[in-house]
Order: C-alpha cells, then structure tokens, then sequence
C-alpha cells in the first residue's frame, strides 16, 4: 500500500499556489464606475487637422468639456496651416473643389477665418508660439512641450500630445550644384516674395507638381516675361468629368467658381450635393492627346517640402528615443496615427495616411474621432499610457508594403510618395483604399497597444460597483429589456 501524503506537505503545496495579491489589492474607488478624470493635451499647429479636432472636441462631443482641456501653439502669425503659407501666383485647390465650395487659395483661407471665428475654434489657439522641444516624462506619465514666444522659452507640460502640423510644412530649396551662388532672384513657392516685380524677367520654373503647375500660366501672363519650365520628368496630368457641366453650365474649367445660387442648392439639398461629390469623385480618367482615356487611381507629383516626416525639433519619447533618428531612414507607424516608444503622442497625416485617396478632409475627421475614442479610453478606464507595439508596426508596414507593390505609387518615377526616391518604399500613402483605413480607424484596436495603468489594478474603473445612471432615481433601470 502506498503511504498516505503528509497532510502538512499538501498544506504547504497548496500554499505555495496561491498567488501574492497584496500588490494588486486597492482600496474601493468611491465614485461611480468609468468616472473620467481631467486630462490636458497639447496640440501642435493650427490647420485644417487640429481646427477639425477642436470643432468635434467642441461642438460634436460637448461631452469633452469635462474631461479634457488643450492648447493649441501656432508657430505663425495666424491661422490655416497650408492655404495661410502658400500665397504663390494661381495658388488653389488642385481637385475639383467641391468639398471647399471656393477655388482659390485666398478664397479658402478666408473661408477657414470665417468658419473659426463663427464656431470660436481659436479660443485656446496661443499664435507666434512655436514648438522647440518635446520630451515623455515617464514616471508622470505625460509630455513637457517647451515652447517659445518672443525669444523666451517656457515648459508646459499635458498627459496628450497631438502633431497636426501636416506632412508638407517645412520647405525647402532644391538639391541643385551651384543653386546657392545664383546672383539673381531666388523665390519658393512656400515664401513668396510679393513685393519683387516678376514682369519683363526671364524666369525659370523648376519642378512641375501641382504649385508649379499653377504658377507657371500667372507667370507666363505677366507683360515681357519669357518662362521657361525645367521639369525632371512628365507630369500625368488627369481630366475629369467637367464640374460645371455636372452644374449645367457650358465651362470647361476643372474647378469652376460655385454661384451663390449653387452653394444654397448645396446647403439646402445634402442629399443633391452628396451625388454631385460622388460623381466627381469616381472619374479617374487620364486623357492621352490621340483621344485615349486611361483609367487611374492617383497622379504623383513632385513637390518643394521636407517629406522625410522626420520632426524638425526633439520629440523624444520613452527610454530616451528619438524620433528623427527613428525615422531617419525608414518613417514607420500605427496606421499613420501613433508611433511605438511614444506614449499618448497622436499624428495627423504621418507616415502612410489616406493623403491620396480621395477627400483629404474627411480623412482628417476619421483620424479626430479615432484620437477622441483614445482619449475617452484613458479619461475613464484610468490609463496612464498608450504606444503601439513594435511588433504589431513591424507587421503592419511589411504587410503594407506587400500590397503597395501592386498599387500606382510604387511605379518607376522619383516622387514624394517615395520620400523623393525613384524606388524604395512608399512612406506616404496607406496601402489600401480609404474605406478600408476608415474601418481601421472606426475602432480602437486595444490589443495593438501597450497599455499602463495608473493603479496596479486595473479595474480600478469599477469605482463603486455602480454605474452614474443607476444611481439618479429618475433613470429607467430596467431600459434594457426587450419587447
């Protein structure tokens, strides 16, 4: 017969199993369950991507109010990003502006003035404030912005940092042997020089993306001048369906300017200026001068920006990384919207965005409404960090760029989409259809994040065990039952 065990010794194992809990015991939390707490963000750049956030954060989820508060520095004088910097000779919307209402670049500018001050979107915009620094305090679990206005530099510090400075911000001149020993008028598209009289010149227009496109007739134009376009290599230049013929009127021009009784039609009628968008939109089609007509998905052209996407101060993140010497080579990220090593850090347009795949505005308010989700997320299940993981960016970018392979970007020209290479990969365009981004974005992938906690248990966010609605006796307990 076999001995029996010793009671002590099963005493003992059953012990040993039990695990210590006295680190993730807590005191209750007296406050109903999912109660957010106050955060502070800070948001860099006052353009379309952070007006489009404040207008949601405000005005489509009052509720925010209460659990967040924000900044927003503005480096410039004013506001409106891209359409307040570009003043360039024929300066406007590139596509059929159906989406704007207005052509023109200062048309649209005045239209961003107008709609800020009638929502007051500038209410927490601080301008001349540029960014000069920012650093992830780990143990706080927050971000120290240090900024300058008028030559002094202060720190401000928020648990939420936002990029909405754009992908096509810092310009540059163009990497030419002996461009910089030029004795006459140099002048680039993103500064130019109103004050210079450019008539009777010879004037050389180099590069032919959309910004020298348009500049080149206004020049051409201007009395005694003699232009002369120096192009690396031929633009693909797309005719759609005419818009205005869309409107009933006889004008051949891509982007005619909207009557007033067209824009009323528009406010008036969602439903007719809905398909007027949609027709618009679905015509891809390059016309060839022997009558061809080519179906295609996007025209690459050659821009006058930095499109390296790598950040021109410190953005330095967890274990000190920095996100320049990250991205100096390859700029990858989380679906164009986070980066890993850099908690609560949220981009618009970074590296893979929906930047050529139909309506950049609306791509724009996916991506507001994906940060507003993460925010509600930490305000009320108590987190103190979010960063996606490495492995998951790992995936995502090889599995993107397998796809892009097969897709227009890739083919053999040198263009931004490329960050200027004639081949290597694509790091500005999402690999796939915007349907299929914004399903992406329309929810939060929490498994695709390393996720801290303020408390050792997470479940802190139970609070008292009972719910705020449950708890005003004039609300219907029992709303969920069927009937």
């Amino acid at each position: 017969m076999e001995a029996p065990l010793n009671p002590n010794m099963h005493t003992a194992l059953e012990r040993d199993e039990i695990p210590d809990r006295t680190k993730i015991s807590i005191p209750v939390n007296n406050q109903p369950s999912f109660t957010p707490r106050k955060l502070r963000a800070i948001i860099i750049g006052a353009g379309y991507s952070s007006l489009t956030l404040v207008h949601k954060l405000r005005h489509q989820h009052p509720e925010m109010e209460d659990i967040l508060t924000y900044k927003i520095f503005e480096a410039r004088s004013d506001i409106g990003g891209t359409w307040l910097v570009n003043t360039y000779p024929g300066v406007q919307c590139d596509v059929p502006a159906h989406i704007y209402f207005y052509v023109g670049g200062p048309e649209i500018h005045d239209y961003i003035k107008r709609i800020v001050e009638k929502w007051n979107l500038d209410r927490d915009v601080q301008l001349n404030t540029k960014v000069v620094g920012t650093y992830w305090q780990e143990q706080q679990g927050s971000w120290k912005v240090v900024v300058e206005h008028n030559g002094v530099q202060r720190e401000e510090y928020a648990e939420v940092l936002i990029s909405g400075q754009g992908f096509l911000n810092l310009w540059k001149w163009p990497d030419i042997k002996g461009l910089e020993s030029f004795k006459g008028k140099k002048v680039h598209s993103a500064k130019w020089d109103h004050s210079y009289d450019y008539s009777g010149k010879r004037i050389a227009v180099i590069g032919n993306g959309s910004s020298g496109i348009q500049i080149l007739p206004q020049l051409a134009k201007l009395e005694g001048t003699d232009v002369t376009s120096f192009q690396r290599g031929p633009t693909w230049v797309i005719s759609r369906m005419s818009a205005a013929k869309l409107l009933g009127r006889d004008d051949i021009s891509p982007n005619p300017e909207y009557t007033e009784e067209d824009q009323r039609r528009f406010t008036e009628d969602p439903k007719y200026h809905n398909e007027y968008r949609k027709q618009l939109i679905h015509q891809h089609e390059v016309h060839t001068a022997d009558g061809q007509a080519v179906e295609v998905d996007v025209i690459v052209c050659a821009t006058g920006f930095d499109v390296s996407h790598c950040p021109h101060y410190p953005v330095i993140g967890r274990d000190q990384t920095s996100l320049a010497k990250k991205w100096a080579d390859e700029p990858e990220s989380y679906l164009s919207l986070a980066c890993p090593q850099f908690p609560n850090y949220f981009i618009f347009t970074g590296p893979n965005a929906v930047v050529g795949h139909g309506s950049l505005v609306e791509g724009l308010g996916w991506v507001a409404e994906y940060m507003i989700k993460w925010i509600k997320k930490m305000a009320t299940e108590d987190i103190k960090s979010v960063a996606p993981k490495q492995d998951v960016v790992d995936e995502f970018v090889t599995y993107g760029d397998e796809i892009l392979k097969t897709l227009t970007w890739t083919g053999g020209c040198r263009s931004w989409y490329k960050k200027g290479r004639v081949d290597g990969r694509v790091t500005a365009a999402f690999a796939g259809s915007a349907l299929l981004f914004k399903r992406f974005v329309s929810e939060i992938r929490g498994e695709d994040f390393e996720i801290q906690y303020r408390s050792p248990n997470r479940f802190k966010m139970m609070g008292n065990g009972f719910t705020e609605y449950e708890l005003d006796d004039a609300n219907d307990l029992a709303w969920y039952i069927e009937k």
